[in-house]
């Protein structure tokens, strides 16, 4: 899906194709990539020379914080008899307030489903996330539009102040788990 490898500082930024609460409110206390170049990190990553750092801030309203990436095309995650999504992040316990991360998956039908990962932000090493497609029940993972990753409780009826963090992503993918 994404190796965060194809950024680079000048026509091809993350910040640009991974959408944050810098480029877009709606997407809340998030920022994508560093002020100054390079953008992406070049010194934690689990894979390759590059991961998204992403920085979120739930101090205030609308206490989460995401980054969003649309595909066109529509993408197929079942290809090859995939079935499971994968990524992997690292947090900082250190410096990071424990809030849980997030993966929203939509179709292009516009059907949404969310799975959480409730200590990744804290997590010291790299943390591989798997994730069984049975769990995005209701999206056609054939025709995937968007997918979002994000920091805080969204779907809260009553969202709280959260705090305040760093996690890096790296090497989302599809397959099958090696057994």
């Amino acid at each position: 899906i994404d190796d965060m490898e194809s950024y680079n500082d000048d026509d091809n930024r993350i910040y640009d194709t991974w959408i944050d609460g810098l480029t877009d409110p709606t997407q809340g206390g998030s920022q994508v990539g560093y002020d100054v170049s390079p953008f992406a990190e070049q010194g934690i990553v689990h894979g390759g020379a590059q991961s998204m750092p992403l920085r979120y801030d739930n101090e205030s309203s609308p206490f989460y914080s995401e980054a969003q990436r649309e595909f066109s095309p529509a993408q197929d995650w079942t290809a090859g008899g995939a079935d499971s999504l994968i990524l992997w992040v690292r947090g900082d316990p250190t410096a990071n307030s424990p809030a849980d991360l997030y993966a929203l998956v939509e179709d292009s039908a516009g059907k949404k489903a969310t799975v959480i990962h409730a200590t990744a932000v804290t997590a010291a090493t790299w943390t591989l996330w798997t994730i069984p497609q049975t769990d995005l029940a209701g999206v056609n993972l054939a025709r995937v539009k968007k997918m979002t990753i994000g920091v805080g409780n969204k779907a809260a009826p009553t969202p709280t102040a959260g705090g305040t963090g760093l996690v890096f992503i790296d090497d989302l993918g599809f397959g099958r788990p090696v057994p």
